[in-house]
């Protein structure tokens, strides 16, 4: 007697069989990839950084392990090719000058030494979060995005793209953010709604890159001798949003860092601005960087 052959059957069965393959050879190719702690770093004119390269001491050295992707002009120029990975250097708005990014660097190698550590910076002197930063309402509402929140989403989108070309697993770790002087010195109450366009902006952020626990620390604006009704407002946002002080508005995995002691431009050696005390200075900017790493190490 003939037996009949139950094709169904046997096209599910290498259907079956082929799923089985092809998922084991996906989940292989993924634990072949190089795993990489990817930090993302935005904000106004203390992120870009006014830090100064000939003011910096033996103690403060550039980590070349750590990897950093940033933006172009006329946001930021290092002197090296922005949009392309490169060893840890200096990425403010001239190749003189550097941000939060060298110490933080130095000091998040330092704590994770096993661990391969990548940078993605974008950040503009003299922009504010309402309107510059603004993430619009979800990721589809991009008519709303502010210039440099579409910028800062291209960045990330890149890098984390390359990366993925040169055989590494980008895993968003956190972001360091330092801004909110100019919506403090705004003329339309930015100042009194910071605390709401700060909170926003670290939902949309983390979803955006889909890291919904993400940390996001970040640092006082405006120390003394700064005074204000504005700047208090913005500070008070920055006090208030951050977990550890359990206020009714506090964003979990949010840490703010002390700056108040931090030294400013018109500290510096030689500064060409003896009477800046709205930024940090070399020395306070390393430290900015190094406080925002310990304040990371906490959240691992």
């Amino acid at each position: 007697m003939k037996q009949t052959i139950n094709l169904d059957r046997v096209v599910f069965k290498n259907l079956f069989l082929f799923a089985i393959i092809f998922g084991a050879c996906q989940n292989l190719n993924a634990q072949t990839k190089k795993k990489i702690d990817v930090y993302l770093i935005g904000g106004q004119s203390n992120a870009t950084g006014q830090g100064y390269l000939r003011n910096m001491d033996d103690t403060m050295r550039i980590d070349t392990a750590v990897l950093i992707f940033h933006s172009g002009a006329p946001h930021l120029n290092s002197g090296k090719k922005p949009f392309t990975w490169n060893p840890l250097c200096q990425a403010s708005e001239s190749p003189d000058r550097f941000g939060p990014e060298l110490g933080f660097a130095s000091k998040i190698h330092q704590l994770y030494p096993n661990r391969k550590i990548a940078l993605i910076k974008h950040a503009h002197s003299g922009t504010n979060l309402y309107n510059q930063w603004n993430p619009g309402k979800d990721e589809n509402d991009t008519t709303k995005w502010g210039l440099q929140f579409k910028v800062f989403v291209q960045t990330v989108d890149s890098g984390l793209n390359e990366l993925r070309k040169m055989g590494y697993q980008p895993m968003i770790r956190g972001m360091l953010w330092q801004q909110g002087e100019n919506d403090a010195i705004s003329k339309d109450s930015a100042s009194a709604k910071y605390a709401q366009n700060l909170i926003h902006f670290i939902q949309r952020v983390r979803k955006q890159f889909n890291v919904p626990r993400m940390p996001f620390v970040y640092g006082y604006v405006l120390p003394p001798p700064n005074t204000g009704t504005d700047r208090d407002l913005v500070r008070k946002a920055e006090h208030d949003i951050a977990q550890k002080n359990n206020a009714k508005i506090s964003v979990k995995k949010a840490i703010v860092v002390q700056t108040d002691d931090l030294s400013q431009r018109a500290d510096d050696k030689n500064s060409p601005y003896p009477k800046d005390h709205v930024h940090f200075g070399t020395n306070g900017t390393w430290m900015l960087g190094v406080r925002m790493a310990d304040a990371f190490n906490y959240q691992h």
